[in-house]
C-alpha cells in the first residue's frame, strides 16, 4: 500500500493526540469507577482531541477473564490493585490511533503486564520490511510461549487503511475501515504471506494466571523506513505518563 505524506502526517496525528487522550483518561482514574464509568469518561472527552468517534467502542476491563464478555460492566469497580486494560481506537476525518495498555491499579506492576508491554514491543521492533504479515504471528506466538505465557489468537493487529478520500471509502468512512480490517489480506493472524509495507495497527494479547493483558502501538513499515507513529523515537514503546501507581486521596 503506498503511504504519502499526508496519509503518513494524519496518522501520526491521531496517534498523538489518542496517546493524550489515554493519557488524560489515566489520571482521572479513581477509586470505585466502574468499567462503563471509564467508557463513558472516553465517550465524553474525545472531541476535545479533535476525533469524532471510535472505530469500535472503547474496550475497557477490571480484572479480565479469559471468559467471553458483552460489554463493559456497570458493576466491575476499580480498587487498588486491579489489573486494567484499556485499548482505544478514536478517528478523526482522514485517520485513527490505536493506543492500548494495562496496569496495576495502585500497586507495582504483575508479572502479567510486563510479560504483555514487553510482548508488543519485541513484536514492534521485530516488523521490518524484509518480514512478511504472517511471520509476526509466528514470533509473537513463539515469544510468548518462551515466557510461559499463551498468546491470544483472535486478533494480534492489521493493516490501517486511510481514507483516499476517493470512492466508497470516503462516502463510508470509518465503517469502511472496520470491515475492511476483517478482511483475511489486512489481518495478521493468518499467517499472511504478504510482505509488510503499509501502516499497521499492533495490539497482541496474552493469557497468564487466569488473567489477560495487552497493548497497543501504531507503526509503519516500508522498504525505506520504520517508525512508530505518535512518538518521538523507538525507545518510547508502551510508555505512558500518569499511572496511578501510588494510592491516591
Amino acid at each position: 500500500m503506498n503511504i504519502t505524506p499526508a496519509m503518513l502526517n494524519a496518522y501520526h496525528r491521531d496517534q498523538t493526540q489518542a496517546i493524550a487522550l489515554m493519557e488524560t483518561i489515566i489520571g482521572q482514574m479513581r477509586h470505585g469507577l466502574t468499567e462503563m464509568d471509564i467508557v463513558q469518561m472516553f465517550e465524553q472527552q474525545h472531541s476535545g482531541f479533535g476525533f469524532q468517534g471510535f472505530i469500535r467502542r472503547p474496550v475497557v476491563h477490571i480484572d479480565y477473564r479469559p471468559s467471553f464478555r458483552f460489554g463493559p460492566s456497570p458493576n466491575r469497580f476499580l480498587k487498588r490493585g486491579s489489573v486494567v486494560q484499556l485499548h482505544i481506537q478514536p478517528y478523526s476525518s482522514d485517520a485513527f490511533g490505536n493506543i492500548g495498555l494495562s496496569f496495576v491499579f495502585e500497586a507495582p506492576d504483575l508479572p502479567i503486564v510486563t510479560v504483555a508491554r514487553d510482548l508488543c514491543v519485541a513484536t514492534s521492533t521485530f516488523a521490518g520490511h524484509t518480514k512478511k504479515a504472517g511471520e509476526l504471528i509466528v514470533f509473537a506466538e513463539s515469544w510468548a510461549t518462551n515466557n510461559r505465557t499463551a498468546l491470544n489468537k483472535d486478533s494480534i493487529g492489521h493493516v490501517c487503511v486511510p481514507n483516499t478520500q476517493q470512492g466508497l471509502i470516503q462516502y463510508t468512512w470509518p465503517k469502511s475501515m472496520r470491515y475492511l480490517s476483517q478482511l483475511r489480506r489486512f489481518q495478521i493472524q493468518w499467517f499472511n504471506p504478504r510482505p509488510l509495507n503499509g501502516i499497521y495497527a499492533l495490539h497482541p494479547d496474552i493469557q497468564q494466571d487466569n488473567r489477560r493483558a495487552g497493548f497497543a502501538e501504531l507503526i509503519l513499515v516500508t522498504p525505506e523506513h520504520r517508525l512508530v507513529l505518535g512518538r518521538n523515537s523507538i525507545d518510547e514503546l508502551c510508555s505512558f505518563n500518569n499511572i496511578p501507581s501510588t494510592p491516591t486521596l
